[in-house]
């Protein structure tokens, strides 16, 4: 398996990906299929511009015919008072590939790539609350749990929890910040 940055060179091939694990995964995403399968060629390809300081893009994990088999979305706050936060964002696996440790790899190499960012103290994403194998992974990575959302989704007449967690780079005297206390 290689795991590499998508560029414009994969966007049909990540447009077929996109949108089997939106069709698949319905839970999994806050986009839909029904959404994007009327997004054009150019929109997709519009995802996979490296950003100006090639901070954030799109990891495809490839298998040993350089199929494209997995993604994961990287992006860096580009705001000035966020440029310390990351995001991970649309992990997906296809069904044949699950189980060999290619989401790991994924992560794996997203963490790696937050690491060599100069600045960046956390990673956060999100997790469809009872979507035990992910977040597992993600706890098992030292991500940690720091809200809920409730009925974040509304997908198939079923509002869905999103558990938020983060990974954090530093550990100081003022981050992460403590929690404010309570107010009666």
């Amino acid at each position: 398996m290689e795991i590499r940055f998508l560029d414009s060179r994969h966007v049909v091939v990540y447009r077929e990906l996109r949108l089997q694990a939106l069709r698949e995964s319905p839970a999994a995403f806050a986009s839909s299929y029904e959404q994007e399968a009327e997004f054009s060629l150019a929109d997709f390809a519009a995802r996979l511009h490296p950003s100006p300081d090639s901070a954030s893009g799109i990891f495809g994990a490839f298998d040993a015919n350089d199929q494209l088999v997995g993604l994961l979305g990287f992006s860096r706050e580009t705001r000035p008072k966020r440029a310390h936060i990351a995001s991970l964002w649309s992990m997906y696996v296809g069904p044949e590939f699950r189980g060999q440790g290619l989401g790991a790899a994924l992560l794996d190499r997203a963490i790696s790539h937050a690491q060599q960012l100069g600045g960046l103290r956390q990673i956060i994403l999100s997790v469809t609350a009872g979507n035990l194998a992910a977040r597992s992974l993600y706890l098992s990575r030292g991500f940690e749990p720091f809200g809920l959302e409730r009925g974040a989704l509304f997908v198939d007449g079923s509002y869905l929890d999103e558990e938020h967690l983060a990974l954090y780079f530093c550990r100081d005297a003022q981050f992460p910040p403590a929690a404010a206390p309570r107010h009666s």
